[in-house]
């Protein structure tokens, strides 16, 4: 087990963020983007230094593929990220600590990614890891209840596992319970699961041509698993300058986070 991952660099191309945008919007985008445009941050993702540098993030943390699960990403704006870029990344644990839970001690990990272009620091991205407790699996969590004062942006989506086998791809993402629907019945879940790699886009697109401007924050908890073919819809109100948002699907939350765009005073 180590705390720093090996370095590895990224090209964002064309042809990369195109792949990345039928991923996520499940359809070609009309045009193919051009050199110097913005990129979203949820474009970056840990993960991408496994087919970029050749290596298992997982092992190398020490961690159980049938034990983890992904808990959620605080993604924070410096430079931003623009078609052109070629992208330096260090990664690097800064806590590992233990929870109570029922089924014993979880272990939650704290990996922060800072990407640069250059010397510039463009965006950092920490990544919440939650390792279960060993033993038997248990049925997933159903999801509270949606805040009713908040209020739906953009369109409902749904994903198709498509666009879920795209994604893994694209983002270096193996875990089998994305993919393989035996592998997902034994861990007691009942469909594949939609990975928070297609999550926080949605996420990201929604909040940002609802505010009109690129995301400075972007910071997403996960709740309760989505599947495909499920209809989700953000939610959201301004809170303290902030939009404090859901993911919501069958009016049960699958993620709660908070967003500040740039130039706001938050």
């Amino acid at each position: 087990m180590i705390d720093t991952l090996p370095p590895f660099a990224i090209d964002v191309t064309p042809e990369s963020v195109c792949r990345w945008l039928i991923g996520r919007d499940g359809r070609l985008p009309g045009s193919a983007p051009e050199p110097g445009q913005d990129v979203p941050m949820s474009y970056l993702f840990f993960l991408r230094g496994q087919p970029a540098a050749a290596m298992s993030v997982h092992e190398l943390l020490g961690r159980d593929p049938d034990r983890g699960l992904f808990g959620g990403v605080r993604y924070e704006r410096h430079r931003g990220v623009r078609i052109g870029d070629q992208l330096g990344a260090t990664a690097h644990v800064t806590e590992r600590k233990t929870a109570d839970s029922p089924r014993g001690d979880m272990v939650l990990t704290t990996l922060v990614t800072e990407w640069r272009a250059g010397d510039d620091l463009a965006v950092t991205e920490t990544v919440r890891m939650i390792d279960l407790p060993p033993g038997p699996p248990t049925a997933p969590a159903d999801g509270q209840a949606t805040d009713q004062a908040l209020k739906f942006v953009g369109v409902p989506v749904t994903f198709t596992r498509t666009q879920i086998a795209w994604l893994t791809v694209e983002t270096g993402d193996l875990n089998p319970l994305h993919l393989d629907r035996d592998y997902a019945a034994s861990r007691l879940f009942p469909d594949v699961v939609v990975p928070g790699t297609l999550i926080v886009p949605v996420a990201e697109k929604a909040l940002t041509d609802a505010a009109g401007a690129p995301l400075q924050i972007l910071d997403i908890r996960f709740r309760a698993p989505t599947y495909p073919g499920e209809e989700i819809i953000v939610a959201t109100v301004e809170d303290g300058g902030e939009w404090r948002f859901e993911v919501t699907g069958g009016s049960k939350i699958r993620a709660i986070g908070r967003a500040s765009v740039v130039g706001s005073e938050s």
